[in-house]
């Protein structure tokens, strides 16, 4: 089974999915730019539960997209909000 959420932070879309692997799970983010434009991360790491898992992958996700604006747009508001998929 997989464990995905969705973040919405500073305007982007942050799908963070934790994939079993035997005793480990992967970490896996996709991030939807405001534009519409998809990008994924590939594999982050492998971790011991499926929360610290996709923790890692949001915390991942919002670091690059704050670097992408520090060097690009650094006036950018910040923000999160979680949206849970049933």
């Amino acid at each position: 089974m997989t464990q995905s959420q969705d973040v919405i932070y500073k305007g982007h879309v942050l799908s963070a999915t934790a994939v079993p692997e035997q005793d480990r799970y992967a970490a896996l983010l996709i991030v939807r730019e405001p534009d519409g434009t998809r990008r994924s991360s590939g594999m982050l790491g492998e971790f011991t539960s499926a929360t610290g898992a996709v923790r890692y992958a949001f915390a991942y996700g919002m670091a690059e997209i704050d670097h992408r604006q520090t060097t690009r747009h650094p006036r950018h508001a910040s923000g999160a909000s979680v949206v849970q998929h049933v």
